[in-house]
């Protein structure tokens, strides 16, 4: 082989190289950009769970904070029942 078919020959195998250098690189850059997607979705649907999340709690909170206002009444009334005999009679 002489020096000029070498030189040609060197000059595909690095033009090859770069190719598929870019190619992978390319695919690099797509494989990414679908992770960034992906992680952005599950960040973004894991604020709104968090979000939906303490409007529950808020929620149960407060059925918790009525449950125990109702149950003090019932026991006044209870006790105020039970003070007057029980039985409707004075």
């Amino acid at each position: 082989m002489d020096h000029e078919t070498w030189l040609e020959h060197h000059d595909r195998m690095i033009a090859d190289h770069e190719m598929r250098g870019d190619r992978d690189m390319a695919e690099l850059r797509e494989s990414q950009a679908k992770t960034e997607r992906v992680l952005h979705r599950a960040i973004r649907l894991a604020v709104v769970d968090a979000r939906r999340e303490r409007e529950r709690n808020r929620e149960f909170d407060n059925l918790h904070l009525e449950s125990r206002e109702q149950m003090k009444e019932l026991q006044q009334l209870l006790k105020a029942f039970l003070e007057r005999g029980g039985n409707g009679k004075h």
